[in-house]
């Protein structure tokens, strides 16, 4: 008779030098350096088929999680917010590496059935996404520098001319990685759309091609633009965004919703919220859900926004 094969649990925590694992099993735990040789060692001496937590840390976790999904085991990328929910929920005071690690491998042995396993994008696709990132970061790196040096007499013509030149140097790369992918159509369907530029358009196409979204819905989630309701009996909570996904792409459909509203049809559809007594911010926020939503089925249907009526403000 075969002997049976237990699969493992793992839960292990990312960063820039060193992981800590701990196994959810016999409740070892063990420190290993962050780099390429190391990981290939400690992976050859796992006696089984494993499955691994991790919570995604800059660009430190890659080499990780691609050794161990190249080998067969199941990888789950574990959001950052949802464990600091999950620790929250569990009762769990302590915070420290060790026991990020034991907490992702305790979310993961309870938590299995209702998550997805990562399956790794081409080389160029994280590319593209670590630029999309990087951009958002640069675009609010030069909002912090103006802002901070807005009384004070000092000449920021230059400085702002070299982040001009940063950020198009971004777009070209971006521009040419999108087209290198193949992905050129679906980024022209998305630009179709009112008010959506070409950072958005690239954006989407990018999230769009990370997983396969059973529907709208997936997607929406995904960018963290669904809602979380909290009722119980006769009690109303607020209702709020779950956040979960990117806070960049979030960021970019909501500027979107300022151009998108120049169409009749989204204008109509953001002051439709706004006779419901909602807020402008949420009436933003309900509209930016909505191009999401269009985004995500122009590129599953392969088809380009044919608008019922011109924009208002065409001759």
């Amino acid at each position: 008779m075969a002997n049976t094969v237990t699969q493992i649990t793992l839960g292990i925590d990312v960063s820039k030098d060193e992981l800590v694992i701990h196994h959810r099993e016999d409740g070892t735990s063990c420190t290993l350096n962050n780099d390429r040789d190391s990981i290939r060692a400690w992976l050859k001496r796992l006696p089984a088929p494993a499955r691994l937590a991790v919570e995604p840390t800059s660009r430190y976790h890659f080499e990780l999680v691609e050794q161990c999904h190249a080998l067969g085991h199941r990888v789950f990328l574990v959001n950052p917010r949802q464990l600091v929910h999950y620790r929250e929920s569990v009762g769990e005071r302590h915070k420290s590496d060790l026991d990020d690690a034991r907490l992702l491998a305790r979310f993961l042995d309870r938590e299995a059935s209702q998550l997805r396993a990562f399956r790794p994008n081409s080389r160029n696709a994280q590319a593209l996404w670590g630029l999309i990132k990087r951009r958002a970061t640069v675009v609010e790196a030069r909002i912090q520098l103006r802002q901070s040096l807005s009384d004070m007499k000092l000449p920021q013509q230059a400085l702002m001319s070299q982040f001009r030149l940063l950020l198009q140097r971004i777009d070209q790369r971006i521009q040419a990685l999108i087209q290198s992918l193949g992905w050129q159509a679906d980024y022209q369907r998305c630009l179709s759309l009112p008010g959506i530029g070409p950072l958005n358009a690239a954006a989407l196409v990018c999230t769009f091609h990370r997983a396969s979204f059973s529907g709208s819905d997936a997607f929406v989630a995904y960018l963290g633009l669904d809602v979380r309701r909290r009722e119980s009996g006769t009690f109303k909570g607020k209702r709020k965004l779950t956040k979960r996904g990117e806070p960049a792409l979030r960021r970019l459909l909501f500027c979107a919703t300022q151009a998108a509203r120049n169409h009749d049809r989204f204008d109509r559809y953001y002051h439709a919220q706004l006779d419901k007594g909602l807020p402008k911010t949420a009436a933003k926020i309900i509209l930016a859900r909505k191009l999401a939503r269009i985004a995500f089925a122009l590129m599953a249907r392969q088809e380009n926004f044919m608008p019922k009526q011109n924009p208002r403000n065409s001759p």
